[in-house]
């Protein structure tokens, strides 16, 4: 069974790593709580829409994340 997060997830998880974006922009940057710089795309829509999962891959590992299930766990 896949992990799946909600866009309201993601958008929590990149305002609790400090991340920003732009006005009118889909990029989101910042330096985190661990000092790890850290770039994101994210096209958020509604809180309860699902994410793909293989875009959620992407969003984990541009997040620096390994898998996944840490991104999961970290939430």
């Amino acid at each position: 069974m896949p992990i799946r997060f909600s866009h309201g997830d993601i958008k929590r998880l990149l305002i609790h790593l400090n991340m920003k974006a732009d006005k009118g922009s889909n990029f989101f940057y910042g330096l985190g709580r661990d000092g790890i710089w850290r770039t994101c795309k994210f096209d958020y829509h509604k809180d309860r829409d699902m994410v793909a999962t293989g875009t959620a891959k992407v969003i984990a590992t541009s997040l620096k994340f390994k898998t996944l299930q840490d991104m999961k766990e970290f939430i």
